[in-house]
């Protein structure tokens, strides 16, 4: 049996979110993939940053508004990350980075920062549903892109979870997607039999109840992304130790 990769989600370990703190964290618990969310400033910078607004003492602004001395400056209180700040320390450790796109405008800095490091084989995009994906891969057709699994088909699949699965996949395939990006609350056997036939792995977010990490070790998703890295890893080991001890003595 292959086990799912681990994926540390952005400001796992109660670190602060897409900080340099939680990428450490997340290299230092032994995760396979770190993941960020990307944005960009008004002048290019591409950050790490979730929201598209920050709070400033002159009120919210959009991080698109602001340059990068700006948001840096406004956003005294805040941990203002650049993206160029983490691929070394990606590359150092040999992991993957997970870019979890916000905003299209990231894209095309976001890919320029990536090719300056020469990081294109350590990075998976994310944040994708399919007029995304099919931009990026169109584009920049290299990159590996997940198909993020859209909830609102999902909501409007209704009782239909088998067409649900059937256009998701579809929608991956024709974007030359490497896999897919589901919610775990929408991950079923169903799904995961139906992708494997079209060589399509499925990666679950965000999984932090070790009932539900025990659930889709066992499962067979390619990877699981989680806040409790640790637990995870833990819960992982020991199936793994279990699994070997059976074919002993089998």
């Amino acid at each position: 049996m292959r086990w799912p990769l681990i994926t540390a989600h952005s400001g796992c370990m109660n670190t602060p979110p897409n900080s340099i703190s939680s990428v450490l964290m997340g290299l230092s618990a032994g995760a396979d993939i770190i993941e960020v969310d990307v944005r960009v400033t008004n002048d290019g910078v591409v950050v790490l940053r979730h929201d598209e607004e920050v709070m400033t003492p002159f009120g919210i602004r959009k991080i698109q508004d602001l340059n990068f001395e700006e948001l840096k400056d406004l956003a005294k209180n805040e941990e203002i990350t650049r993206l160029e700040e983490i691929l070394p320390l990606i590359l150092e450790n040999h992991r993957m980075i997970n870019l979890d796109v916000k905003d299209d405008r990231a894209i095309i800095p976001m890919i320029r920062t990536v090719e300056k490091y020469k990081m294109r084989d350590y990075v998976i995009i994310s944040g994708c549903e399919k007029e995304r994906a099919a931009y990026v891969k169109g584009n920049y057709r290299p990159y590996q892109v997940l198909l993020n699994a859209s909830i609102s088909l999902f909501a409007a699949s209704g009782e239909d979870y088998d067409s649900f699965i059937k256009e998701t996949c579809q929608d991956a395939i024709s974007a030359s997607c490497c896999g897919i990006n589901i919610n775990y609350h929408f991950c079923r056997e169903e799904l995961l039999d139906h992708a494997a036939l079209r060589c399509l792995p499925v990666f679950v977010w965000t999984v932090d109840d070790p009932l539900a990490m025990e659930t889709f070790l066992d499962m067979g998703v390619h990877s699981i992304t989680s806040n409790d890295v640790r637990t995870l890893i833990q819960l992982k080991m020991q199936k793994q130790e279990k699994d070997t001890v059976g074919d002993t003595y089998d």
